[in-house]
């Protein structure tokens, strides 16, 4: 040691010791609770929607074994009744019971109308489901089939 050299008498520097990861800071914490509360919240949002969209399911796949059904009779009264039946069952699950159960004739073409965002029903091909008990309905199949399809699809 030089007792004239000042800097001779420091010491090294001690570093301190290095910072742990746990326990984490408190917005660490934070900001797992928020991820856990969105993950779960969203599993949540994706059953109910699931349950809630559980007619719509069921009433496309009703929907398929009506045209398959169709395609192998060729029957065209059994087809607007089968159809009527599904598009009623359907909208009164959809809007309950109250507002659908006594529609009937132009309001409910004017009803399906509104709920599919279409005028397939009241101005096309979907007019016949009001004449369906005259003694040979003139329909065209394959546009009604399409119709009363896209109808449920549009339903949320």
């Amino acid at each position: 040691m030089n007792p004239t050299d000042p800097l001779s008498q420091l010491r090294d520097i001690h570093l301190p010791e290095a910072v742990g990861w746990w326990p984490p800071a408190i917005g660490w914490w934070l900001l797992a609770l928020l991820l856990i509360s969105i993950v779960c919240g969203s599993i949540y949002w994706m059953i109910w929607r699931h349950r809630r969209l559980a007619y719509k399911r069921e009433a496309i796949a009703h929907m398929e074994s009506i045209r398959a059904r169709y395609l192998s009779s060729r029957d065209d009264a059994k087809l607007l009744s089968e159809l009527s039946s599904l598009l009623k069952r359907t909208a009164i699950t959809r809007y309950g019971r109250d507002e659908i159960a006594g529609m009937a004739g132009n309001q409910w073409l004017a009803f399906l109308d509104s709920t599919g965002q279409t005028s397939e029903f009241s101005e096309g091909s979907g007019r016949v489901l009001a004449e369906r008990f005259t003694p040979s309905p003139r329909i065209d199949s394959t546009e009604l089939l399409n119709a009363v399809d896209q109808w449920l699809k549009k339903q949320s």
